[in-house]
């Protein structure tokens, strides 16, 4: 086993020791494998009402195709319904702090949350233009293969729809090793704005949101890997 294999299935197993998210609704069961080596969990959710929701109540912010136009609000369009779902949850219980989010959150039905996370799931994402070429190779390496020391490579848990090795970025399941392996579902962050990614790996590293392991992993990142990583990702189509 080579040394960076070796690396990420340590630091998958490290991971996965911490427990898995417990939650339950709409068939969602956080820490359970699921047949074919998909996770466990999974949002029912009708995408035709969950348009409906969207045009009312996200749309003004995050576009209403999920491509919103101000970076400082992040796309939805192609992100794994269920993390979108888990982040409504959590916004409307408070245990992830917004003032305007927990409102808009805590105003929607169970089914809501469940409907427009299914109709931003099915959306394309589009990519930002990133002109620093030399930014999106750093950002690119430190994805794959480090991401600071101590703190395994970001493709040990982070998947999407782009192209990639064997995990991360749609490799063995959407949303990484560590979605397969019954830890919760994880971001798809392939498009996201670079602005929107780097604020949350600034707020994980200062401790103002808290997660583990993202919050140790983030402020290991030195602040030109993370403006690195961002602009990477943002660069995705």
């Amino acid at each position: 086993m080579s040394r960076y294999f070796a690396m990420v299935f340590c630091a998958a197993t490290v991971l996965v020791a911490l427990g898995a998210v417990a939650a339950s609704a709409h068939g969602m069961g956080y820490g359970m494998m699921g047949p074919m080596g998909q996770p466990g969990f999974a949002v029912n959710g009708d995408g035709e009402l969950g348009k409906a929701v969207a045009s009312q109540t996200c749309a003004a912010c995050h576009g209403a195709d999920g491509n919103s136009s101000d970076p400082q609000y992040p796309k939805l369009a192609g992100q794994n319904a269920d993390y979108l779902y888990a982040q409504l949850v959590v916004f409307a219980d408070g245990t992830r702090k917004s003032d305007i989010m927990s409102a808009v959150a805590d105003a929607l039905s169970d089914s809501d949350k469940a409907n427009v996370a299914v109709f931003y799931a099915a959306k394309a994402a589009k990519a930002d233009k990133v002109a620093d070429a030399q930014a999106i190779a750093r950002g690119k390496m430190i994805f794959f293969a480090n991401a600071g020391p101590g703190a395994p490579a970001c493709a040990v848990c982070h998947g999407g729809q782009g192209g990639g090795p064997m995990m991360g970025h749609g490799g063995m399941v959407r949303g990484g090793m560590m979605a397969m392996m019954g830890a919760g579902p994880m971001p798809n962050l392939d498009g996201q704005h670079a602005s929107y990614l780097l604020a949350q790996l600034n707020r994980f590293a200062d401790g103002e949101r808290a997660s583990q392991p993202m919050s140790g992993i983030a402020a290991s990142l030195s602040a030109q890997d993370r403006q690195d990583v961002a602009d990477y990702l943002a660069s995705i189509p």
